[in-house]
């Protein structure tokens, strides 16, 4: 198990993908996040409702960098209202990004911009929206073990326990597996924008292993905006392929 459960530590180079941007004011500062252990309580209430999923080849997660550190998933530009209300998430039509190898393919709305963070030996692939308050998050590698869907949603707890426990209000839904058998794990925490303005933030995980590829694919938004932009954030997330005998990085 150890090449998967090595993974739990999120790299610096998500510090700045997302910053919480409230509409009109000053720049925001970037909060401070480190991983933390998990929280003594994991609640099932506060988190978002399962976005609904078609059944589709493959997806892969890793467990070291699919999600955007608190730090760097808010605030370090923006502005705020006098209401302090977040900058709404801009979500235009979707196009198809398939990666050059091959192995995955999601349908990304085209005006989000993409930030490649991959390594040789794993594929992280960040896109946001032009705000920066919302996301879409591709974390893939190869692992030849097998895990039981139990060692799967163990992977994707420590995961988000070790990248947002010590944040505000860190919350969990319980584990779900969806109609592909991926596993669904639903989560909040409250971070600051702008202004010293609280943030609530929602965020979906979706893990599974389709042959040697083992995938994460997360979503986050506004808690706010959560509803609203639910049924244009399912239709990515329905989109996701994944091949699993294609190799990671494209042939040189």
């Amino acid at each position: 198990m150890q090449p998967l459960f090595r993974r739990l530590l999120l790299p610096a180079a998500l510090a700045a993908t997302l910053a919480l941007a409230a509409c009109g004011g000053p720049p925001a500062a970037a909060p401070t996040a480190a991983p933390a252990a998990a929280p003594t309580e994991v609640p099932t209430a506060a988190a978002a409702a399962a976005p609904t999923r078609t059944p589709r080849p493959t997806r892969e997660p890793t467990a070291e960098a699919a999600v955007p550190t608190p730090a760097g998933a808010i605030g370090d530009s923006g502005s705020t209202t006098a209401g302090g209300e977040l900058a709404p998430v801009e979500i235009n039509d979707l196009e198809t990004y398939q990666h050059p190898s091959g192995v995955f393919q999601i349908d990304i709305p085209t005006n989000w911009t993409l930030q490649d963070n991959s390594k040789p030996d794993e594929l992280i692939l960040v896109w946001t929206d032009p705000s920066r308050n919302g996301g879409v998050i591709v974390d893939i590698f190869e692992d030849d073990s097998t895990y039981t869907p139990e060692q799967l949603t163990d992977l994707l707890t420590r995961f988000l326990e070790n990248s947002f426990g010590s944040q505000p209000d860190f919350q969990t839904n319980d584990p779900t597996t969806q109609a592909d058998d991926s596993i669904l794990i639903s989560w909040s925490y409250t971070a600051k924008a702008d202004n010293d303005i609280d943030a609530p933030l929602q965020g979906n995980s979706f893990i599974e292993q389709r042959g040697n590829k083992v995938s994460i694919l997360t979503t986050l938004l506004p808690s706010d905006q959560f509803d609203d932009l639910r049924e244009d954030t399912d239709a990515i997330i329905n989109t996701y392929r994944i091949t699993p005998d294609a190799a990671l990085a494209p042939a040189n």
